[in-house]
């Protein structure tokens, strides 16, 4: 629930909270803080990306700073929002970010000195680095959620009496010092996680909301309007088309629900669409944003850090199963929308121009085509965003509505910060469980049992990890619970003979679909407060709605090619595959084809998706292309045999 919290908080810019105060108040000071505080943020991280960082722990702790410190202020002990009436519980949160900037003077004050003590920590060392691991956990704890947070002290609890657990989870016992020593060091809570974040998916962020600020968000509905709107339940293929578009540049399930759901589910609503329905396929459309490049979900940007490779190649490898989504998706509200016969709801002529929306936008989509062309060139990731970034600034200029002006950017940098800050936390407490399994060794022992359990069986173990990433995804954002997978599940997938790409981005894909998956789900949960409708209910809708991109995963795990790995006759069958399997699994769940299905019409359609997907099988394709061609004929009959009797 945490992140809808910050998403209702992304509507308060400081800057335009101090602007509109008629007196200075403490809240206007908090303000205007937090405003300075994020501009210098996001200013510091462009200017690091051209001129060069300083020393990479030093780049990686002044990001944890900036974070900590939003983090204590803007999930306030006490008080539901940062510009509440101050209590006494303010106090707590001063003090905890004037301790913020205590440990932060500390280590950058003598930061030669605090590295050539790396391993043979002195007392002071040790103090200062248990103060900044209490720091961490308590605002993960504000920020993510308590699951993470707990998850992290059993780790620590565990690295700490290591001799006192049974079994394979007895090992030695580490010492408190030492164990400080890892944990504030490049090997914990300063380690991958965060380099990632500090290095280049902050200067995503930066584009991304500079980009929104541009006003972007309104052409990408105009054009998506413009196509969905011409067609059967186009309401809904406008939502699914425009989550698709704005998915591309935000990265965030909710964000994208908060940016294109209030003019898509009113929309919906309009046509004949229950209120739930209508936050399900909202919720659903936005989550798939998190897999369409080029600007992705952050998962994706630490993946490419944890299977050093250029993020460029993941980017390559998301393409195929990001259109299988969308195309899942668009099935499923088409099939319903014959079901329930819902017509384009307005004329042709009075819907909004495509052509007219993509002439007055084109500048804004060239500094996207800059990004991604400084990617194909083998840009690092960070001068890529940051030219981007440029570019965009620039080329906003062409037309007086687009124009970034200073106030615009400072809001847009706001935003950064905010966004910055759960995911920034996850990453930060990622590293505490890095850092312990780093001083136990207890890695490899996870792998072994998650094996062991799962009786050696490849699919077995990812029905497991299916299920755990969706019962993390209930306490926690999605970045947290691929950090968990990685550090645990991932290497026994791997280990299981498993595609290293492919099993990344299984966990990666069942992080994301948590967000619209009940019980807990964020980005339904936002829906639901736009479309006012039962959040339970939206919610079990969503799972119906989403249920056949459910597959898409163990389609690329048993045939790569689906993630554009292997030879091109492989990459167009596993396609082939996975677009047939999740058009008939739509059609079945929706009870429509070519027209309403029957039961038997309906256990055939299921069966169809098994058969597809099972592996190195000639026999269960050819009967489950058999089936298909056998649905679609039934279907064709039963058609022609109702023309002939209205005729009569």
């Amino acid at each position: 629930m945490s992140e809808i919290k910050e998403e209702v908080q992304k509507t308060n810019s400081y800057f335009e909270y101090f602007v509109s105060s008629k007196k200075i108040d403490p809240q206007a000071v908090l303000a205007l803080f937090l405003s300075a505080m994020s501009t210098m943020m996001a200013l510091y991280f462009l200017m690091t990306a051209y001129y060069g960082t300083p020393a990479g722990i030093a780049h990686r702790l002044i990001f944890l700073l900036f974070v900590l410190l939003h983090v204590f202020f803007l999930f306030p002990t006490k008080r539901k929002n940062w510009n509440d009436k101050f209590n006494i519980y303010f106090f707590v949160d001063l003090f905890l970010a004037l301790c913020t900037l205590g440990v932060g003077v500390y280590f950058l004050g003598d930061l030669h000195g605090w590295q050539a003590r790396f391993f043979r920590p002195n007392l002071n060392d040790t103090i200062a680095g248990t103060i900044t691991i209490l720091l961490v956990l308590e605002a993960t704890r504000r920020a993510v959620g308590a699951i993470m947070t707990v998850i992290a002290l059993l780790f620590i609890l565990h690295t700490s009496f290591a001799n006192y657990f049974p079994g394979l989870l007895r090992a030695a016992p580490t010492r408190w010092a030492r164990l400080v020593d890892v944990m504030v060091s490049d090997q914990g809570i300063l380690s991958d996680p965060i380099q990632s974040m500090a290095t280049f998916i902050i200067l995503f962020l930066v584009f991304g909301a500079l980009l929104e600020q541009t006003g972007a968000g309104r052409y990408f509905i105009n054009m998506a309007y413009s196509v969905g709107g011409r067609l059967t339940a186009g309401p809904a293929k406008t939502s699914v088309i425009a989550s698709a578009l704005f998915g591309s540049i935000s990265g965030s399930s909710v964000a994208n629900v908060a940016s294109t759901g209030v003019f898509t589910i009113p929309l919906m609503k309009s046509v004949g669409y229950s209120a739930e329905e209508s936050a399900a396929i909202e919720a659903v459309g936005s989550t798939g944003g998190n897999y369409i490049p080029p600007i992705m979900g952050a998962v994706a940007f630490l993946m490419a850090q944890f299977l050093r490779v250029p993020y460029m190649t993941i980017v390559q490898h998301a393409w195929i199963p990001a259109f299988v989504y969308y195309f899942a998706l668009l099935a499923t509200v088409h099939f319903s929308g014959k079901r329930k016969n819902i017509a384009p709801p307005v004329e042709k002529d009075k819907l909004p121009s495509f052509w007219k929306a993509l002439k007055e936008s084109w500048h804004l989509f060239f500094s996207l085509l800059v990004l991604v062309m400084f990617l194909m060139q083998g840009y690092t990731a960070t001068m890529a965003a940051f030219w981007g970034t440029v570019m965009l600034f620039a080329l906003s200029f062409i037309r007086r509505d687009t124009w970034i002006t200073p106030r615009k950017m400072i809001v847009g940098f706001e935003k950064v910060a905010k966004t910055a800050l759960t995911v920034g936390m996850a990453c930060a407490t990622a590293g505490i469980i890095i850092g312990s399994m780093f001083s136990s060794g207890i890695g490899a022992r996870l792998s072994w049992i998650v094996i062991n359990a799962a009786g050696g069986d490849p699919f077995i173990t990812l029905i497991y990890t299916a299920i755990i990433s969706l019962i993390l995804g209930c306490g926690m954002p999605s970045v947290g619970v691929y950090l968990i997978l990685v550090t645990t599940v991932i290497p026994a997938l791997i280990e299981l003979g498993i595609n290293p790409v492919a099993a990344h981005f299984f966990a990666f894909y069942f992080a994301v679909v948590s967000n619209f998956t009940p019980p807990v789900c964020v980005a339904t949960f936002a829906a639901a407060a736009i479309a006012e409708s039962s959040p339970m209910k939206s919610a079990l809708k969503a799972f119906f709605v989403g249920i056949s991109t459910y597959v898409i995963p163990f389609i690329f795990v048993y045939h790569t090619g689906l993630l554009m790995i292997g030879s091109a006759g492989d990459i167009l069958i596993a396609t082939f595959r996975a677009l047939l399997a999740v058009f008939f699994l739509s059609a079945a769940v929706n009870g429509f084809l070519l027209k309403r299905v029957s039961l038997i019409e309906r256990a055939i359609m299921i069966t169809i998706p098994i058969l597809i997907i099972i592996p190195e099988s000639m026999p269960a394709t050819i009967i489950g292309l058999t089936l298909a061609a056998v649905s679609v004929f039934l279907q064709n009959i039963n058609i022609k045999s109702q023309f002939v009797l209205i005729r009569r």
